[in-house]
């Protein structure tokens, strides 16, 4: 199998199980778990505390020993995380869960990209990213309507189903994954100053190259700013803004109809971004143009009064949201060599991590102190610094 059809084949099937899971944990955890707020942003703390301490060692295990076995390595051990969680709706299993999931999604962070990098010899690179991007949120829909459709009967039974779909493709990689570009790391150290060494050569070029020193900077505030409207939308949806009683549907479908038109739109943003970016340039004009995007639908989403804006308000939110993640992706793969591309992009997850759980414990005190208004308002500020950054790195000659 070609490794663009590869490449197209795992980011389908992840959009496919990733949205089906999703979607279903949400519901899971608020109606049948019945977790308050502050135990929903502790839940996704806890996960993004497994990135942090695994997404550096995880990243050099696939710079140093090989990429195809990182990323078959996470995607079983999502798998199982998810079954866990599916298993008894008690707070304590669900935090459990959550690490193990947070551990086995470092093992595909940054190896996935780096893989089809050098097994495409980054030969129309920015175009396969998206385009795998957009294979993620078409696959997606079916994802969230599975999860709908599957969720009516028993909310469990769509974790079981997106946990199988996921060991599907764990060994359907077994199979037709190949690596044929990838250069070890030669081994005549032991294996941890192996990973030292290349831990800290991602480092050193990290610290030498100006625009990956200011999106390390950014990186950090898109960590910051996400954490409390990522555990909280659902239930600010249900609850606050009462689409429980505004809508006669099920919860379920409520959530899946929202999530499906999040897919629908960011697929069509993505096509029109895919057909305007000419080189990178243009990359940080888009970037930042979809931050500020989202610092508006965030403020729409928390503020407006009528239900049915503010939902359009995180429409916009997360439309602009999807199609600013690959972007960021690729500007830190077009400025990094082979050999580190998967350490670096792990270092970059971390940076990622460590706001989010800088900000899980103050969004936290917010939730429990003032509202959700307050919290909200909270991630939108956060998210001026990378407004005031991007065109920054449009000042540096890129080396």
């Amino acid at each position: 199998m070609k490794a663009k059809t590869t490449y197209y084949l795992n980011r389908s099937i992840m959009g496919l199980a990733f949205n089906m899971m999703f979607t279903a944990t949400a519901l899971y955890r608020i109606d049948i778990a019945q977790l308050e707020i502050y135990q929903l942003i502790l839940i996704g703390t806890a996960m993004e505390l497994a990135i942090f301490f695994f997404e550096i060692p995880t990243g050099v295990v696939a710079d140093v020993k090989s990429r195809r076995t990182s990323i078959i390595m996470g995607i079983f051990i999502i798998g199982i995380a998810t079954i866990v969680e599916a298993l008894t709706p008690y707070f304590l299993m669900i935090f459990v869960a959550q690490v193990i999931w947070g551990f086995g999604y470092t093992f595909i962070s940054g190896a996935l990209q780096s893989w089809v990098s050098d097994e495409t010899q980054e030969k129309n690179l920015n175009k396969t990213i998206i385009t795998g991007s957009q294979f993620y949120t078409v696959a997606s829909i079916i994802g969230i309507l599975g999860a709908a459709l599957i969720g009516k009967t028993d909310i469990r039974i769509a974790l079981y189903g997106s946990a199988g779909i996921v060991m599907i493709l764990g060994v359907i990689n077994m199979f037709f994954m190949t690596e044929k570009h990838f250069i070890k790391t030669p081994h005549q150290e032991t294996m941890w100053k192996t990973y030292i060494h290349q831990f800290s050569k991602g480092l050193k070029h990290i610290r030498r190259h100006r625009v990956l020193s200011v999106m390390m900077v950014i990186l950090l505030f898109f960590g910051l700013y996400s954490e409390g409207i990522d555990r909280t939308y659902e239930i600010h949806i249900l609850n606050d803004l009462d689409f429980r009683t505004l809508i006669d549907l099920s919860p379920i479908w409520i959530l899946s109809i929202i999530n499906a038109l999040i897919v629908v739109l960011g697929f069509i943003l993505m096509q029109l971004t895919k057909r305007y970016i000419k080189e990178d340039y243009h990359m940080i004009s888009w970037l930042m143009v979809f931050t500020m995007t989202m610092i508006i639908g965030i403020l729409l989403f928390g503020f407006l009064p009528l239900p049915y804006l503010a939902v359009g308000g995180f429409l916009i939110f997360h439309m602009a949201r999807e199609a600013s993640s690959p972007l960021l992706d690729i500007v830190v793969i077009k400025h990094t060599p082979s050999q580190i591309k998967a350490t670096v992009l792990s270092t970059f997850g971390q940076i990622d991590a460590i706001g989010q759980i800088l900000s899980g414990g103050i969004m936290v005190i917010i939730g429990l102190t003032l509202d959700i208004k307050m919290l909200y308002l909270a991630s939108a500020l956060l998210l001026v610094v990378p407004v005031v950054l991007f065109p920054k790195t449009k000042e540096i000659k890129y080396s």
